[in-house]
């Protein structure tokens, strides 16, 4: 068996280096359908998948929902595309990282996409947010938001917009938008109401708690009981003695911007935690408080077998008196086992496959080599219920499972990004996944999107869609988006 820790491990590498997603009155009658990613307000959920080629940089492609599902209008959005500001130029990473929300109060979700590589004059890699308005034909004009930290304390690699989650993280009912920025604030608060001027409510620096915070990766939730969104900062305060790695927990609410607590994971190495580590949130055990699920697939780089662990959340946040738990596919009930280069848990995703109520967890090993074939992948789903995730009743998923097109290949990385979503409002989350085969430009990676039905998620009545892969995207499908 060929290793594929050069090349799994450059994807890696790559997130580590690059860290290691209303003041103006209403101007549409349409009824919002409270959905955080419904761009044209007919109710279903619209697909964003992230990568592929516009010229010299990336592109947006959005497939429009309909009631069995994404479906045949497609629209794709880059820096030429009419009504979208910026140029396109080599390294702006355009698409880099997206989220939605209604940000203007119309009705119609919005779609946030980050490039964190642009230069803003003479700064190189400033990066930026340029927010794609929603509307009753779907998504039109944009509109860019910087990073307001003053070039003297931000100045060049401020890679603004690594990565971006949207949420009412203030509590006053507006949708807000936290990015990832690399000058001494780690993280930004854009507050709501935003307006298609360039129009917001304020912004928070939320680094005022830490000597310097190097953010990674950000992961959004219902942690506790009240209506505001919470906010975990995957990263490491460089100021701490011990360098302090872990994920940062905001709550939300009047005091967001304060840290509220903190979780230190290591690693089996003795390693906190570090680039290529991906996060979720979901509510395993059912009690009221979300949980964050943490994968693990880049972090031991002896031998990248990769595993998931699990934190469980209380009344104020994480419970740090409810031992974690930890996932390998050694774990009873897992399907396969822990092998070299697997990389279980480089991709995870929370959402209720079977309608039960519980969040149930997906984990991609795009490392998996299946049935003679080098990093083919394969997609596990932990199921939750009362007491919180194990390994019961898992079920794995790869190109040979039924009903699933195209067939198992060398360096198909099925698992690369992974995404749980309902999509045909039918209270169940179908599963996206990617099969990103960035090594050869020439290939087109395929998005899979299985249903999620009472008895779990099926490969039965799977669909497809391609996209035009951007070499050294490390993640193709948007989100999480929040409900």
């Amino acid at each position: 068996m060929r290793s594929s820790r050069t090349v799994l491990a450059a994807a890696a590498a790559l997130a580590t280096a690059l860290c290691t997603p209303l003041l103006m009155a209403p101007t549409a009658s349409a009824a919002p359908s409270g959905l955080a990613d419904d761009f044209n307000g007919d109710g279903y959920r619209d697909l964003v998948m992230l990568g592929g080629t516009h010229g010299k940089d990336g592109r947006v492609t959005v497939v429009y929902g309909t009631s069995s599902g994404p479906g045949t209008r497609v629209q794709v959005i880059h820096q030429d595309s009419a009504g979208i500001p910026g140029a396109v130029e080599e390294g702006d990473q355009w698409g880099f990282a997206a989220t939605s929300a209604d940000l203007d109060r119309d009705g119609y979700a919005d779609l946030v996409v980050a490039s964190p590589g642009e230069a803003v004059g003479d700064i190189q890699m400033r990066g930026g947010l340029t927010v794609v308005w929603g509307g009753s034909k779907g998504l039109g004009s944009g509109t860019v938001f910087h990073s307001p930290i003053a070039p003297e304390y931000a100045g060049s690699g401020d890679s603004f917009g690594e990565d971006v989650v949207a949420g009412d993280f203030d509590g006053d009912g507006d949708q807000d938008l936290a990015a990832v920025s690399h000058s001494r604030a780690g993280a930004i608060l854009f507050e709501g109401p935003f307006t298609r001027s360039g129009g917001k409510a304020g912004w928070q620096s939320l680094g005022e708690d830490y000597e310097y915070l190097h953010a990674s990766q950000l992961a959004t939730g219902r942690v506790t009981a009240d209506a505001a969104t919470d906010l975990y900062v995957l990263g490491s305060d460089l100021g701490d003695d011990d360098g302090a790695m872990g994920a940062f927990f905001h709550r939300g609410g009047a005091g967001f911007a304060r840290l509220a607590g903190q979780l230190r994971v290591p690693d089996d190495l003795g390693h906190q935690v570090g680039g290529g580590t991906v996060t979720t949130v979901g509510d395993f055990d059912k009690d009221g408080y979300s949980d964050l699920a943490i994968g693990r697939g880049y972090e031991n780089p002896d031998n990248g077998r990769g595993y998931v662990t699990v934190h469980y959340g209380g009344p104020s946040g994480p419970n740090t008196a409810r031992k974690p738990v930890k996932f390998t596919q050694n774990t009873a009930g897992v399907p396969g086992g822990s092998e070299d280069d697997d990389h279980f848990g480089a991709s995870v995703s929370a959402g209720d496959v079977n309608g039960d109520g519980y969040a149930d967890l997906a984990v991609g090993a795009p490392g998996e080599d299946l049935v003679g074939k080098r990093d083919a992948g394969m997609v596990t789903v932990l199921l939750g219920r009362a007491g919180g995730l194990s390994g019961t009743g898992a079920k794995a998923y790869d190109q040979n499972t039924s009903g699933v097109a195209g067939g198992i290949e060398d360096d198909d990385y099925f698992g690369w990004s992974v995404k749980l979503a309902d999509y045909t409002r039918d209270g169940r989350s179908d599963l996206l996944i990617d099969t990103n085969d960035w090594l050869d430009s020439s290939r087109h990676g395929m998005i899979h999107l299985l249903k999620g039905t009472a008895s779990g998620t099926t490969g039965s009545g799977s669909k497809t869609f391609t996209v035009n892969t951007l070499k050294m995207t490390y993640k193709s499908l948007s989100g999480p988006f929040p409900h």
